[in-house]
């Protein structure tokens, strides 16, 4: 009797420890690229890297880490040296070498029909030279004291994968040094992986991964409660009340290094989505200033936060929230003033307003839609007769990539506070890794000009400060209009502990069996 109980015991824990081993999580966005270098942003960013990994990483609280080089000095002004780890292997055996990492910075800027390039974190990156079997030597066109942190965010190829297309990345030819190893993909669906026992650092956590898409939010909750899934993203403010009431679950929550902003077509004479107050040709209004300072009044970003977003949000002056270190503490939320918006209209030549279609995204961030339906009504308040365009995500982001929209609401999220200036804000200049996600190709050189002068800044306290000028210039010119900073909600079957972090992630890698 006592070895019966002893067996039954011992087969409980196995049954534990085996359940333990397996993790399926439920995601809002679909995934639908297996490409590292294809998209700059989520999901893809929350995915790759518990496949591929970096020379360095950034961990939770926006530190530099090392990865795959173990350590990093400034040679000169102009010159970084990078130890590498030794011993390291790809999954399919393969040692990493100072190749990969050659290979793979010569295809991250050719990436053909990328919406979003990595260009920007290796723009100043001039020669790489191999020093020994374990030391490379990088040297940047200008000082870049970002270089360590920028390369966290380039994914490495083994040199053998560096020539795939996009194509052979989604039809299952993945092959990386991260924790876990492909096992399948269905696009926009599933990612499936398993734990890689070659990892050069801590075993992952997980055995047996599977990510799943489930858009809607009822959906995606119902699967939580019905214990379909483990954990799940985006959880909707309506339920947070629900969930956190039932012993089952747990919630995880954490300020989000984001910005929920409007980009407005302000470089062009023309613009496809803007018309006069009658329908007829009209030169575009949001070249001036002015009009973009009215936009950005009438909007009452504390009704969003409290009412839409229901405290899962702060409102915004600039890319990141001030928590974020290299923010500027010049700027302050635009107060919400429908009469002085209309005052800057009739200064502006425009005393009737004028048509505006807003597009935004159906599928992608909580409530994007009916955000910007609020904001149209603002702004028709204020004497712009707004309508708004839904359009899903993947057709989206294409269509804003090739200038298609006048205004469109989006998100950007980064670990530093000079990536957001440089990628989104700064005149766009491909060969330079300049505003790859300027969009709207929004032009100052005054802000571009302060935007190289703090990127080639070595010295962290002057760096910070001709950051702030830069930042506070952009912003004076109403360069985008910044909304609210979200914040991030989890949920998790109890037994489980998820790390927020700032940057948008959602993967195993943020999550431990207690």
């Amino acid at each position: 009797m006592k070895k019966t109980m002893i067996a039954a015991a011992m087969l409980a824990l196995g049954a534990g420890a085996a359940a333990a081993q397996n993790l399926t999580i439920a995601t809002s966005l679909s995934l639908n690229t297996m490409d590292p270098h294809f998209f700059n942003g989520f999901p893809a960013g929350s995915a790759h890297p518990q496949i591929w990994d970096g020379l360095t990483e950034i961990d939770e609280k926006l530190q530099v880490r090392p990865a795959l080089a173990t350590a990093w000095r400034l040679i000169d002004a102009n010159t970084w040296e990078f130890d590498l780890r030794p011993g390291v292997r790809f999954h399919d055996g393969t040692p990493f070498t100072a190749a990969d990492i050659t290979a793979t910075f010569a295809r991250v800027p050719n990436v053909p029909n990328s919406p979003a390039l990595f260009t920007s974190f290796i723009r100043a990156v001039k020669e790489v030279v191999v020093v020994n079997d374990t030391t490379i030597r990088i040297t940047t066109s200008t000082p870049t004291a970002t270089l360590p942190g920028d390369l966290a965010r380039v994914l490495l190829l083994s040199a053998r994968d560096a020539g795939q297309t996009t194509s052979d990345f989604n039809a299952g030819r993945v092959n990386g040094t991260g924790p876990y190893r492909f096992a399948g993909y269905v696009n926009s669906e599933s990612l499936s992986l398993t734990r890689s026992d070659t990892h050069w650092g801590p075993r992952a956590a997980w055995g047996n991964v599977t990510i799943r898409t489930i858009a809607r939010d009822p959906s995606r909750v119902a699967a939580l409660l019905a214990g379909d899934v483990d954990a799940i993203d985006q959880v909707p403010t309506g339920d947070k009340a629900r969930i956190a009431a039932d012993p089952r679950f747990r919630l995880f929550s954490g300020p989000a290094a984001v910005v929920h902003y409007i980009a407005l077509d302000s470089a062009r004479p023309e613009s496809p989505f803007v018309q006069g107050r009658d329908g007829t040709p009209v030169r575009n209004p949001l070249m001036d200033v002015r009009v973009r300072q009215a936009l950005s009044m009438a909007i009452d970003r504390n009704a969003i936060v409290t009412r839409l977003m229901e405290g899962s949000a702060t409102a915004a002056s600039q890319f990141l929230p001030s928590t974020i270190d290299g923010t500027s503490p010049n700027l302050r939320p635009t107060p919400f003033d429908p009469a002085r918006a209309r005052a800057l209209l009739t200064e502006a030549g425009f005393p009737q307003g004028f048509r505006l279609t807003l597009h935004a995204t159906t599928d992608r961030y909580p409530k994007d839609e009916q955000i910007a339906q609020a904001i149209a009504q603002m702004w028709n308040r204020a004497g712009i007769q707004a309508s708004v365009n839904g359009v899903a995500g993947q057709v989206f982001f294409t269509e804003a990539t090739r200038q298609a929209y006048s205004a469109f609401i989006a998100q950007y999220g980064t670990n530093e506070a000079g990536e957001g200036p440089r990628a989104v804000v700064h005149s766009f200049e491909a060969g330079r890794g300049y505003g790859n996600a300027n969009r709207t190709r929004y032009s100052n050189p005054q802000v571009d000009a302060l935007i190289q002068e703090a990127m080639a800044e070595i010295d962290p306290d002057r760096r910070r400060t001709k950051l702030h000028a830069a930042i506070d210039a952009a912003f004076t010119d109403v360069a985008l209009i910044p909304i609210f900073h979200p914040s991030w909600d989890f949920a998790a079957k109890r037994g489980i502990t998820i790390t927020s972090r700032p940057e948008r992630r959602f993967n195993a890698l943020m999550m431990r069996p207690d």
